[in-house]
């Protein structure tokens, strides 16, 4: 699948978000590691990222939304979801049996009669995208964090962070362990959400690749090998204080 990370920050009173991203892609090939950038910039105020199927990527992002507000975007992609769980619905259920959705209403306004409508009724509610869409900006100077999905939009402007994909409850498990609070200033929140994505890689489908950044009003910044590296080299040392301190060794028993 992949892992997607994102959490509102402040730096010189100004709200930022920073955001994390795997290189894992899913297809109905499997699952591998891949170069293509995994975040998608819509607009200067907005940043995107999927996880689930890539293959729906172009269907979400492969428009132009330059002249989009944030929550002219988030109702544009819930629409979006709609029109493609439809669509899957019609070609690989309704066409199969040759029927259209009228059917399926005259079926709903009485009793299920029979075995054969049914299945089809389950088959219908069962059919999902199964992806999500982690989607990050600014409106009106203020910064935004939401998730749209099969089961529509959710906000978490509140809980100042969100993650999807697979190894989520690891990373929100880490932000939530590290206190992460909008308070905190861009450093900390950048190495908070770099400690999140390495802590997901012990799901099968988040990949060991990562790229980080932070978006501002207007502007975008990924951070290069040279940070990522500081980034590395202190998370390595936090993983090994605790069993390397002397006073582990001082246990008396």
């Amino acid at each position: 699948m992949t892992i997607c990370i994102s959490a509102i920050c402040t730096e010189n009173n100004e709200e930022h978000i920073v955001f994390a991203v795997d290189h894992m892609i899913t297809t109905g090939l499997g699952q591998f590691e891949h170069s293509i950038n995994k975040y998608n910039v819509l607009n200067e105020n907005v940043v995107g990222m999927m996880a689930g199927n890539a293959l729906l990527m172009d269907y979400f992002f492969d428009e132009d939304y330059s002249e989009n507000s944030f929550s002219e975007i988030l109702d544009i992609f819930e629409e979006k979801f709609k029109e493609k769980r439809l669509n899957i619905i019609e070609k690989e259920i309704l066409d199969v049996y040759s029927i259209d959705l009228d059917f399926i209403r005259d079926i709903l306004k009485g009793p299920i009669t029979n075995d054969f409508q049914a299945a089809i009724l389950k088959k219908i509610a069962k059919t999902k995208l199964e992806s999500a869409i982690l989607l990050m900006g600014f409106e009106n100077n203020k910064a935004r964090i939401a998730e749209v999905s099969d089961y529509g939009i959710g906000n978490f402007n509140r809980i100042n962070f969100h993650t999807i994909g697979s190894g989520s409850i690891q990373a929100q498990n880490t932000l939530m362990f590290q206190k992460h609070s909008k308070k905190d200033d861009l450093r900390t929140t950048l190495y908070n959400v770099y400690k999140a994505k390495k802590n997901a890689e012990v799901m099968q489908g988040v990949g060991q690749d990562t790229e980080i950044g932070f978006l501002n009003n207007g502007s975008i910044v990924m951070l290069d090998k040279k940070n990522m590296g500081i980034l590395d080299n202190v998370y390595a040392l936090e993983l090994n204080w605790g069993k390397e301190h002397k006073e582990v060794g001082a246990l008396d028993f």
